[in-house]
């Protein structure tokens, strides 16, 4: 399956474009087995996904299906790599580099942490959490994760250039700072985050100490 190219961080007025470069070409049946996979994983709160529910959604034989997946793992990577790249194209066209370094946090926060688009957006970070997808492909899962911290580390530059934040390394602050914030997807997917009606405002406060805020 062919890897996703580094993405081209672009703020809301820049030049628009597919920050992985091309799609990789898909056939007809395979963005319908993929359709279908996405339909069972919806119907299951993206808790579980069945190849032979995959196969009765998508009406494609056995032998289709395993041409193109091997495994479970293989089609919930392609699946992963679809969402990723929408909610990247969706940051891209919301975030603002001219509003204030915490406007532009707040931006990512709510996209990473699946708030964006309300809790059936935010039912989508668990395809992060599979076993086996993190068993079978453990490298292109946080590539996956890097996209994000680039994200990240591109508003932190930003930060730094325009004094609102300390000086630092964006690189390591925003790979350390987008860890903390994965580890709080399970809770927050399950029960939501303590103490709050917006938890991103709250993590949002941490995340602006953390680098040095000085706003």
């Amino acid at each position: 399956m062919p890897e996703l190219q580094p993405p081209v961080i672009m703020c809301a007025n820049d030049e628009q474009g597919d920050a992985y470069g091309p799609h990789p070409a898909r056939d007809a049946e395979t963005r319908k087995i993929l359709g279908a996979a996405r339909l069972v994983l919806e119907r299951s709160h993206f808790r579980s996904l069945k190849i032979r529910q995959v196969l009765a959604a998508s009406g494609t034989s056995a032998s289709n299906f395993y041409r193109r997946f091997p495994s479970k793992a293989h089609l919930l990577l392609a699946v992963l790599e679809d969402e990723v790249r929408l909610a990247d194209r969706r940051y891209r066209n919301e975030v603002d580099c001219a509003a204030p370094i915490a406007d532009q946090l707040n931006t990512w926060l709510r996209h990473t942490l699946g708030t964006a688009s309300g809790r059936a957006h935010a039912l989508r970070t668990r395809l992060f959490l599979d076993r086996d997808l993190l068993e079978a492909f453990p490298e292109q899962v946080r590539g996956l994760h890097r996209i994000a911290d680039d994200q990240l580390g591109e508003i932190i530059r930003r930060g730094m250039r325009t004094g609102e934040l300390r000086p630092g390394d964006p690189e390591a602050d925003a790979m350390l700072m987008g860890q903390l914030v994965r580890g709080l997807l399970p809770s927050s997917i399950s029960i939501g985050l303590p103490g709050d009606e917006d938890p991103v405002a709250r993590v949002q406060t941490f995340v602006l100490r953390a680098l040095g805020g000085t706003h």
